[in-house]
């Protein structure tokens, strides 16, 4: 199955790169299936937010984690590999080449939800990310202006689910550092 995952990588680069998309449209590949997936300026936003913030608390706390974005996650499970928006990896685990990452590797995820995307993000990503056993989950809605945690995985669940309006502050650990998120997300009206 190792050998698979490079090929896919090409191909997939490939056809992101023939189709021309604007990067307002993020393509996803799911089962065989090609979608689209609108990156609203909300969405993007608050994954950089997050991403911004998490780089800089670890940066003082751990040299040993790295803050990336977009890495498919592996082993492929049920015919997917999700792509988290945000992901907290050991550093290391990624080359310069590098699109996937092993799930052993894998602390933290976030995905920004997007109306195309809302039910893979409290759905099946959901059960993805607890079943690969990732700590901590964090969903950010921009539809709702809510953030939900999830944290505890236990098979293809989570067992702590905490959920947060906009503008409150998120505090979890990652790997052992202590974390702190603002939530002064905008939401899509």
């Amino acid at each position: 199955m190792g050998v698979m995952y490079p090929e896919y990588s090409e191909w997939l680069s490939r056809v992101r790169r023939s189709m021309k998309l604007p990067k307002s449209v993020k393509l996803l590949f799911d089962q065989g299936r090609l979608y689209m997936a609108p990156v609203t300026e909300a969405h993007s936003e608050a994954d950089d937010s997050i991403r911004g913030q998490l780089a800089e608390q670890l940066r003082g706390g751990s040299e040993k984690l790295h803050v990336t974005r977009d890495k498919g996650v592996l082993p492929e499970r049920d015919g997917y590999t999700p792509e988290p928006d945000v992901l907290v990896v050991d550093a290391g685990a990624l080359g310069p080449g590098d699109a996937f990452v092993d799930q052993k590797h894998v602390h933290f995820v976030a995905e920004s939800v997007s109306r195309s995307t809302v039910g893979q993000d409290y759905g099946r990503k959901l059960n993805q990310y607890a079943a690969r056993g990732i700590p901590v989950y964090l969903i950010v809605d921009v539809l709702t202006g809510e953030c939900v945690l999830y944290q505890a995985p236990k098979n293809d669940e989570y067992t702590s689910a905490v959920p947060y309006r906009f503008g409150e502050v998120i505090t979890f650990a990652i790997a052992g550092v202590s974390i702190t998120v603002r939530t002064d997300f905008k939401k899509i009206s």
